[in-house]
């Protein structure tokens, strides 16, 4: 992660002797890494080997956030989404007896089969709850289970309509691992960023001023998402050598 290639440069800095040089090496490199903890990668745009330009991905604290709460709302959906069993659950062959016709939020056709399987000698019909756009192939025979003593409580036990839980539990896990690991690298980015901010300021000899503290890392955030600041050009962005002696 190139996040963490900014967090492994700095580590490997070697500081300059001079406090005034010191000091504002570090500031610089704190705050990139405290806008990259928070923002990520949202600075502006940059250029792609074929000269295209394309916005950067949106991370950090932000993005981390955005994805957590994408990937709840994915674990919720998938609970709402579990399948219901019954005590009396019997398991049959059914089949696509027909479907109904719609238009799609993408203004394609998309179609609602219903399916019919054969309980207590009649015949009993079942609406899916999903839209598929692939048309139904009428008569393609189709697993079903239901409640004996109420044959109208079925569902369908294969196809896209039996997983649909799973997909969205598994979108869930995916999203929460990736917020997760995004929140904890942002963590650490801010945590060493603060730290090395406030190590510069007491390299230069300020005074212990929190007001001035958040005014003078303000002004250095604003300047990196301005791309006043070149990223290549700090501790961040060279290994070993920037900022030292």
């Amino acid at each position: 992660m190139k996040r963490l290639n900014h967090l492994g440069n700095i580590l490997q800095t070697h500081w300059s002797d001079d406090p005034a040089i010191r000091g504002r090496a570090k500031m610089l490199a704190g705050a990139v890494l405290i806008a990259e903890a928070i923002f990520g990668l949202i600075r502006g745009t940059r250029t792609s080997r074929k000269g295209k330009k394309r916005k950067r991905r949106m991370g950090g604290l932000i993005g981390g956030s955005v994805l957590l709460i994408a990937g709840l709302f994915f674990l919720v959906g998938g609970l709402t989404l579990w399948p219901q069993t019954w005590d009396d659950e019997v398991e049959t062959r059914g089949v696509i007896a027909g479907y109904a016709t719609g238009t799609g939020s993408d203004g394609r056709p998309s179609y609602r089969p219903f399916y019919q399987f054969e309980a207590d000698g009649r015949e009993v019909q079942l609406r899916s709850d999903l839209r598929i756009n692939a048309k139904p192939e009428v008569g393609e025979p189709v697993g079903i289970a239901y409640s004996a003593s109420n044959p109208e409580q079925a569902r369908r036990t294969d196809g896209l309509e039996a997983r649909k839980h799973w997909i969205f539990l598994g979108g869930s896990a995916v999203l929460l691992l990736i917020a997760l690991g995004s929140l904890t690298v942002s963590v650490v980015l801010l945590v060493f960023g603060i730290r090395l901010f406030q190590s510069g300021r007491r390299d230069l000899g300020k005074p212990r001023d929190p007001q001035r503290t958040m005014s003078d890392l303000r002004s250095n955030m604003r300047q990196f998402l301005r791309g006043e600041i070149d990223i290549e050009s700090t501790a961040a962005g060279q290994s070993g050598s920037a900022g030292g002696d």
